[in-house]
C-alpha cells in the first residue's frame, strides 16, 4: 500500500510554536564545537541578546534543560532546610507545580491560591507575606498557559518588593511575546523559553539571575548538594571554562542554540514593542473571533492572555473538535489541562502563529468543525465579521 501523502501541519498550541522555514534552515547548518572562539563568540552574542528580551543588565545563562527543571534549579539552590517558608502564587495547571516542586525540596509551601480563570488575589498575598515575614522567596507563573490567564505581574512584584523577598518568575510562555522587566520590577530569578513566543526550537533556555539572588545562595551555611544543580559552582566553572572558548560547564546543543539566536535577534529587530502589541492585538483578534461563533472565553477579557486563549467546549466534543481540526485541516489546537481537561481548549497565538492569516484560517476551520458537531447553528455565517475583524489586525501581517 502507498503511503498517504502527510497533510502540512500548523501548531497552534502554546508550545512548541510553529516554526518558520528560515529557523529550520539555521538549525540545519553544519554543527559546529560546544567550544572554540567561532562558539564562545555566539554564546556571548546569544545571551546579550536574552538580556534585551528580559530588559536586564544582570547576569543571564543559556540552560540545556526544560523549564521546569530550571525553576526547580532555582528552588535546589534557594532551598536550605527541611521547613523553610517559601510562597507558591498558584491560579492554574503551572502555578500547581511550582508547589509541587517546592514541597518536593522540603520547603513548608504556602499557598496562595486563586481561582482558575482568575488572575492572582493580590490581597490575600499581603496577608499571607505579612503574617509570615519569615518567607523567604515568592513563586509566580506569569503567564498561566493552562487557563490562558496574565498574572498582574506588577502588582505581585510591588507587594514583593515592599517586603523585600526573593521573587521566581516562570515566564516559559511570556519571554518575548510579553513585557518582562526583570530589573525594574526586582526579579531575582526567571526562566524564559525558546519554542514558545519565539518560535526556536526547544532544547535551551535562557535564565535570568540577580545579584541578590546569587548572594542569597552564597549565604548558605550547607552547601547546594549537586554539581551541575550548584549554581555557584556552575557560574564558577563556566568563568573559568570561558577562558578556553568553552562558556558552561556542560556541552551545549550548539545548533539549537544558533536557532535560537536567530529567533531571539529577528525579534529584537522587530522591536520589542511593537513585538509584545502584535501578541496583544492578535489575542485580541481571536478572542473576537471565537465569541463571534458563540464560544465562552474562559477568564474576563482584562485578565486574558496575549499569548494562548484557553475557551470552553464541554465533554467529549471538546476532543472530537481537537481531533477534526487536525486530521482534516491540519490544525493542532490543545486540549485542557487538569481540572480543565473535559471542559476547555486552549488555542496558542505565539510567535509566528500571533498573526492574522493564521488567525483567519484556524476560526475558519473551527466554525466547519463546530457545525459539523452541532455546536453551533449550521446557518450561521460569521465570512463579514470575521473579514471585519481581519481588517482591524491585517497591518501586523507582514514579516519584520
Amino acid at each position: 500500500m502507498k503511503d498517504k501523502m502527510v497533510m502540512n501541519r500548523t501548531l497552534y498550541i502554546p508550545g512548541p510554536s510553529e516554526v518558520e522555514h528560515e529557523t529550520l534552515l539555521e538549525l540545519s547548518k553544519p554543527v559546529i564545537a560546544h567550544y572554540g572562539p567561532e562558539w564562545h563568540k555566539l554564546y556571548n552574542e546569544t545571551c546579550e541578546l536574552a538580556k534585551k528580551i528580559f530588559n536586564t543588565k544582570e547576569y543571564v545563562t543559556l540552560l540545556p534543560l526544560p523549564g521546569s527543571v530550571c525553576i526547580e534549579m532555582s528552588a535546589f539552590n534557594l532551598i536550605e532546610k527541611e521547613g523553610e517558608k517559601f510562597v507558591a502564587v498558584t491560579n492554574g495547571f503551572f502555578g500547581d507545580s511550582l508547589v509541587e516542586i517546592l514541597s518536593a525540596h522540603g520547603a513548608n509551601v504556602l499557598k496562595v491560591e486563586s481561582e482558575w480563570g482568575k488572575q492572582v488575589d493580590i490581597v490575600c498575598l499581603e496577608k499571607v507575606l505579612d503574617e509570615n515575614p519569615d518567607a523567604k522567596a515568592v513563586y509566580l507563573v506569569h503567564n498561566e498557559t493552562s487557563t490562558g490567564v496574565l498574572n498582574n505581574l506588577k502588582e505581585v512584584a510591588k507587594a514583593v518588593k515592599e517586603r523585600d523577598k526573593i521573587f521566581v518568575v516562570d515566564a516559559i510562555s511570556s519571554f518575548g511575546g510579553i513585557e518582562l522587566d526583570f530589573d525594574r520590577l526586582g526579579i531575582d530569578f526567571a526562566v524564559g523559553y525558546a519554542s514558545k513566543c519565539l518560535s526556536g526550537i526547544n532544547g535551551v533556555c535562557p535564565v535570568a539571575i540577580s545579584r541578590r539572588f546569587i548572594e542569597e545562595v552564597r549565604g548558605r551555611r550547607v552547601p547546594v548538594k549537586s554539581h551541575y544543580f550548584n549554581l555557584l559552582k556552575y557560574m564558577r566553572l563556566s568563568e573559568e571554562w570561558a577562558k578556553i572558548g568553552h562558556p558552561h560547564p556542560t556541552s551545549m546543543p550548539t545548533s539549537v542554540v544558533r536557532a535560537f539566536n536567530y529567533v531571539a535577534k529577528k525579534a529584537v529587530e522587530e522591536g520589542l514593542e511593537k513585538r509584545y502589541r502584535r501578541h496583544y492585538e492578535i489575542a485580541k483578534a481571536y478572542r473576537q473571533a471565537l465569541r463571534a461563533l458563540g464560544l465562552s472565553i474562559l477568564p474576563k477579557e482584562e485578565d486574558s492572555s496575549p499569548t494562548v486563549t484557553t475557551f470552553i467546549v464541554p465533554s467529549p466534543v471538546n476532543k472530537k473538535i481537537a481531533s477534526a481540526l487536525y486530521n482534516e485541516f491540519g490544525y493542532m489546537v490543545s486540549g485542557g489541562l487538569g481540572r480543565l481537561e473535559e471542559t476547555t481548549l486552549r488555542i496558542g497565538h505565539m510567535g509566528n502563529t500571533a498573526r492574522p492569516h493564521f488567525m483567519l484560517k484556524l476560526v475558519s476551520a473551527l466554525e466547519n468543525v463546530l457545525k459539523k458537531f452541532n455546536v453551533i447553528d449550521g446557518s450561521l455565517n460569521v465570512t463579514e465579521e470575521l473579514n471585519r475583524i481581519y481588517e482591524g489586525v491585517k497591518n501586523y501581517a507582514d514579516q519584520p
